[in-house]
């Protein structure tokens, strides 16, 4: 049902001046359900660590989502792809296997659409993320990502294998199924090219499972060729000696067979991998939230810390857009943690901004 229009009682309101540090009450969004909250996140651009920098840098904040994450984006459109085409069954049971972000996406979007949520997480699944998982309804069973696919305690085959055993239950395969990339090429790409008015010179996202970078790098390559997709990992992560960056330098795409990453990432059309190490992305964190006053996750700043590094050899007419796929809510106990950085090696980090 539309909303009910403003009667004229309430037309003092539009009279009244309103606070510029306010958005115009004009743009604040009145939505159907919560699933139509979904897209459409704000850039903001950088001000402060950017001092000095010929190019400017805007972050893509997708942890506004109403599931907090970009997961919500492709959990949407994977099940309404899946429900349109018949593949998933009206109540079915949908299981995932992940860190539990898109977990929470499917919960979402299962309470409005009826499919109860089963996620297969491994031990490092956040208390904070397992209490909101559970607060929606959802199942979590136990796997691990470090096992081959042959083992039974592997994660993808615990989810494979429940799918296979109950027909009322149906595997989402988020890091192969195309409806992952196709979430972001429908959506993430369009709103960033509107939103940097197509000025937009280089992207940059965590590699993860491929498909925002893959999504949003295809359609916005679509729109201007020379736009720079660049993916982002740790040093420390598996893509240092996995043949990635081989892969993307390489005009010939890579066979199944041969491939050592998600097959959603489209080596095809990113640019360049750029690895950066964990100590200095946790600094930066800190330094985010100190200076710009955003609380990012850990890949967040990641792409950032990569964005700085570029930029600083970039043009006035260069925009940077970095992709923030969530908030610093589930590092908490973590990497942004005085405590925890003490104990792990990183009291450098800790002394810095906890005196």
């Amino acid at each position: 049902m539309a909303p009910t229009p403003t009667t004229s009682s309430d037309d003092h309101l539009s009279a009244r001046e309103f606070p510029e540090h306010f958005p115009d009450p004009s743009l604040a969004p009145t939505a159907d359900s919560v699933l139509a909250l979904v897209g459409s996140t704000p850039v903001v651009r950088l001000t402060e660590v950017t001092e000095g920098l010929p190019a400017q840098i805007f972050v893509k904040l997708d942890q506004t989502n109403p599931g907090g994450s970009s997961k919500d984006r492709i959990a949407l459109h994977i099940v309404r792809e899946a429900e349109r085409s018949g593949e998933l069954a009206p109540a079915a049971r949908i299981i995932d296997n992940g860190a539990g972000n898109t977990a929470i996406g499917f919960a979402l979007v299962g309470a409005h659409t009826g499919h109860p949520v089963t996620l297969v997480a491994s031990s490092e699944l956040s208390p904070a993320k397992e209490r909101l998982l559970r607060l929606y309804g959802a199942e979590i069973l136990r796997g691990r990502p470090d096992l081959p696919f042959s083992d039974p305690q592997n994660w993808e085959a615990i989810a494979a294998r429940h799918a296979d055993e109950d027909p009322a239950t149906w595997w989402s395969h988020q890091s192969a199924t195309p409806t992952n990339p196709d979430a972001h090429y429908l959506s993430t790409g369009p709103e960033i090219w509107k939103q940097t008015a197509g000025r937009v010179t280089h992207f940059l996202a965590a590699t993860a499972t491929g498909g925002t970078v893959s999504g949003t790098g295809r359609y916005l390559k679509e729109r201007n060729p020379r736009i720079r997709v660049i993916t982002t990992d740790f040093v420390e992560g598996p893509n240092t000696s996995n043949g990635l960056a081989a892969a993307i330098a390489s005009d010939s795409p890579v066979p199944e067979d041969e491939r050592a990453w998600p097959a959603n990432i489209d080596t095809e059309l990113i640019d360049r991998l750029e690895l950066r190490p964990r100590h200095d992305v946790i600094e930066l964190g800190w330094r985010l939230a100190r200076e710009e006053g955003l609380a990012l996750g850990l890949t967040s700043a990641l792409s950032i810390l990569v964005a700085l590094d570029l930029a600083r050899e970039a043009t006035p007419e260069d925009t940077f857009v970095v992709f923030s796929a969530d908030s610093a809510r589930d590092y908490l106990d973590h990497e942004y943690n005085a405590e925890w950085l003490q104990a792990h090696g990183l009291a450098d980090i800790a002394d810095e901004y906890n005196d």
